[in-house]
């Protein structure tokens, strides 16, 4: 991975071009992998089926040949897995208003998964009119409850296993239906009326907004923890083509949001120790001779905060009397840590030798700590699914500047690795795509439309008459000759 330091040499006559040439074969050949995440392995194919509709409408927004052999196969696979009632698989939404304790609830929803497949479809350039399309409208009005649709809500728990809970009315499932009908020319203004009611910040990010430990990760970049406000955000992209948006307050609480949650500017270290203590803090580099300091505070008390703007591959030692509450300390910009908690993989504190990551170790009456520098990168949590799922979001909320800049090099130097975040290629193509104007130019034709039973009478009574009238003539001129 490339920061700040590396990127102007990196970037000296880049072509957008070749990054999402490079995306888009990352988002093709990208498949499902998380590894073991307590209950997902349960839902395997769902998620799947997701990764495939998001293939589709990535490749084609950033302009990958839509008759290619590759993109082809995507579209037939996917028709392949509607089921005769007109449904696709259902996908996951977890936008159920529980919180979670011991219990961790999963949702998913059918009218979700065909509301995607629907969008996925027509941006493949499938007719509207087709039997694959037709029959997944009818299911999802149909499956229509009081102007919205839900998801099943599942609970797992490790003693208990998976099992279904209820159904409960899913704000993510109700987008994806909403867009896939307006596209489809349905009237949904009951529906978008009760869904704008619902586009709120409360329903949206809590309950991440304030957690005591780690104030805000945003996004989360964890599979199993695909809050709200990263589900929604797709259909919002079709919704808003169809003149439909969040309201405004909306917008610029997630744009001031993500704002001061990018890793981009200065930091503060705030230490939290067990008791009033004499500490002493040094910002270390890695030279050819080994560890050096460039910089040292020091102070007493049980609290400080030390405002810094690291150099790349710093590290900082704190020494003290007392140690450090882990849940309390870290780098943070504003009320947000930068990281989610500080590392528990203890190891022996030898000479200046210590790790890449932050540990605690007790040796001879002295507290050792040791925190990595925040990688100020102009990213969300050093990832390309979080920092796709941002910027997405600011596009959204008509949002531009250097920062965004700052974001859009990230995903460009991002290198792919394996992450639990499987969709995050496809994501940052979409990003991409938006930031370079490709998603607006390569919107599907309009299918050319079929002459209706009416157009096609009119047409064929000027001819009949016509050729009667032609008819006549002759006759009468027979007629006349005798």
């Amino acid at each position: 991975m490339l920061f700040p330091s590396q990127r102007v040499s990196a970037l000296t006559g880049r072509e957008s071009e070749y990054y999402i040439n490079e995306y888009q074969l990352r988002t093709l050949n990208h498949a499902w992998n998380t590894g073991s995440v307590s209950g997902w392995e349960g839902f395997r194919e769902n998620e799947t089926f997701y990764l495939a509709c998001l293939k589709i409408i990535a490749l084609a927004r950033s302009g990958y040949p839509r008759n290619s052999t590759e993109f082809r196969q995507l579209v037939g696979w996917i028709k392949s897995k509607q089921s005769e009632d007109g449904s696709f698989p259902a996908i996951i939404t977890n936008d159920y208003p529980q919180p979670d304790s011991e219990w961790f609830y999963w949702e998913t929803s059918k009218a979700a998964g065909t509301g995607l497949a629907v969008l996925a479809l027509l941006e493949a350039g499938e007719n509207p009119d087709s039997k694959e399309i037709e029959k997944a409208a009818q299911f999802l009005l149909k499956n229509e409850s009081e102007n919205h649709w839900t998801g099943t809500v599942h609970m797992f728990w490790e003693k208990m296993g998976l099992h279904k809970l209820n159904e409960s009315p899913s704000i993510v499932a109700t987008t994806y239906a909403v867009a896939a009908l307006s596209r489809l020319d349905y009237n949904v203004s009951r529906e978008w009326e009760w869904l704008e009611e619902r586009l709120t910040p409360e329903r949206l990010v809590n309950p991440y907004l304030d957690n005591f430990f780690t104030r805000f990760i945003f996004p989360m970049p964890y599979c199993d923890l695909r809050a709200p406000y990263e589900s929604i955000v797709l259909p919002l992209l079709f919704l808003r083509e169809e003149n439909m948006t969040p309201p405004k307050e909306t917008l610029e609480f997630m744009a001031s949001l993500f704002k001061r949650t990018q890793y981009v500017g200065n930091a503060t270290l705030r230490l939290s120790f067990k008791g009033v203590t004499n500490y002493t803090v040094e910002e270390m580099v890695h030279t050819i001779n080994g560890w050096e300091t460039v910089e040292t505070w020091k102070g007493t008390g049980r609290r400080a905060e030390i405002n810094v703007s690291p150099s790349l591959g710093s590290k900082f030692l704190i020494r003290s009397e007392k140690s450090l509450f882990d849940n309390e300390s870290g780098f943070f910009k504003g009320r947000m840590r930068l990281y989610p908690e500080l590392p528990r993989n203890y190891i022996l504190f030898v000479g200046t030798g210590y790790t890449e990551r932050g540990v605690f170790q007790f040796k001879d009456g002295e507290n050792y700590a040791v925190i990595e520098e925040p990688h100020l990168d102009g990213s969300w949590n050093h990832d390309v699914y979080s920092t796709a799922i941002a910027l997405i979001w600011l596009h959204l909320a008509g949002e531009k500047g250097e920062n965004i800049d700052d974001a859009l090099r990230f995903l460009e130097l991002a290198t792919p690795k394996e992450a639990m975040t499987f969709d995050g290629d496809a994501y940052a193509l979409i990003a991409l795509s938006l930031y370079s104007e490709r998603w607006e130019s390569n919107k599907p034709r309009p299918v050319e439309e079929k002459p209706s039973p009416s157009s096609k009478v009119s047409w064929k009574l000027p001819a009949v008459f016509a050729i009667g009238l032609l008819i006549g003539v002759l006759i009468g001129a027979k007629m006349g000759r005798k």
